[in-house]
């Protein structure tokens, strides 16, 4: 797995505060692992699409797993939480990490997001054959943020990071990319082993390492 010299580089000083936004668990393991996490937000470690993640900002609660089952109504994973004896608490942590995030956003603070895009490699919630609707629901959570919050508002940036496709960059996102090779690539999960996350997953921290020089 390659990626280019990144032409943009992003200055994580500059920002208050740096939140993930899926589309699976590597987005808050990276920057966890390069110390620039500080804090948990919603979307850390679950797997999902910039189209759900649009949709859980306009209603948290649907985005909260059901009692007793690792997933919520949009079949996405909650495996790393409690959902059965200490169902309640996680909730509340959920409720907590979303009053964190919307807190950020009213209060306008300067805010990276942060998207990895592993779940193309395995077509995991049809995100590899739908790889420029996921751009295309980016730039809506974009949209999003500057109609709810007010339209001067454009303190924030979206650093993506795409598999297998390139954009341009445009105001308030930067895109970047990772090439997967086809031998790594499928569209049922037949991928999904140690050795494509583990690849893939190294390739995100050393992009990462290079946009933030650190």
């Amino acid at each position: 797995m390659l990626y280019s010299t990144p032409t943009v580089n992003i200055n994580s000083k500059k920002y208050d505060v740096i939140i993930p936004i899926g589309n699976r668990c590597i987005t808050a393991m990276a920057l966890k692992y390069l110390n620039l996490s500080q804090e948990s937000f919603p979307f850390d470690y679950i797997p999902s699409n910039p189209k759900l993640i649009l949709k859980y900002l306009n209603n948290p609660k649907d985005f909260y797993p059901i009692k007793n089952n690792v997933r919520n109504i949009d079949d996405i994973w909650f495996g790393h939480f409690n959902v059965t004896d200490k169902y309640e608490e996680t909730i509340l942590t959920f409720e907590r990490r979303f009053q964190r995030l919307f807190s950020a956003l009213e209060n306008k603070k300067k805010i990276l997001f942060v998207y990895t895009s592993e779940c193309d490699i395995y077509n995991g919630y049809a995100n590899k054959d739908n790889d420029t609707t996921n751009y295309d629901d980016l730039l809506k959570i974009k949209d999003f943020i500057i109609n709810k919050y007010d339209y001067n508002y454009d303190n924030f940036t979206i650093m993506a990071i795409h598999t297998n496709k390139s954009y341009k960059n445009t105001d308030n996102m930067i895109n970047y990319s990772i090439i997967v090779e086809s031998k790594y690539i499928s569209n049922n999960m037949s991928t999904h082993n140690q050795e494509t996350w583990t690849k893939y997953r190294e390739t995100v921290k050393s992009l990462m390492k290079e946009i933030f020089k650190l």
